[in-house]
């Protein structure tokens, strides 16, 4: 019972709760975004045509959410569907996105109550 109220004791729920949001938050819009930035990559690997407009936007957007692992490279050809590859390392960023954030609040936490300024 003592590992239990351990473990419970570092799982903090204020910083789990916003670190859920945005793991959701982030595999939903890695989901609306990758399809037309792989389009976008397809149509620059077949052609050698940079993409502009509207499009480069979108490749920025899913090169920043492809951190830390870029997903793209996972894609298939834009008329095939996604494989499962591209479905599993996608939900790997989504959870590195929310661990990062639930470690970022708990050093900030940590650092606010050892300088006393909380």
């Amino acid at each position: 019972m003592s590992k239990l109220r351990r473990i419970f004791k570092f799982i903090d729920v204020p910083s789990l709760v916003p670190s859920i949001f945005v793991s959701l938050i982030h595999f939903r819009l890695s989901i609306d975004v990758q399809p037309y930035a792989n389009e976008a990559f397809q149509r620059w690997f077949d052609t050698g045509e940079r993409v502009s407009g509207s499009l480069a936007v979108l490749n920025s957007i899913n090169a920043l959410l492809s951190i830390p692992i870029p997903t793209v490279w996972f894609a298939s050809h834009p008329s095939q569907p996604l494989p499962t590859e591209w479905w599993i390392y996608t939900a790997i960023n989504s959870i590195f996105w929310g661990g990062f954030l639930y470690t970022l609040y708990k050093v900030s936490n940590w650092l606010f109550r050892r300088w006393n300024l909380i």
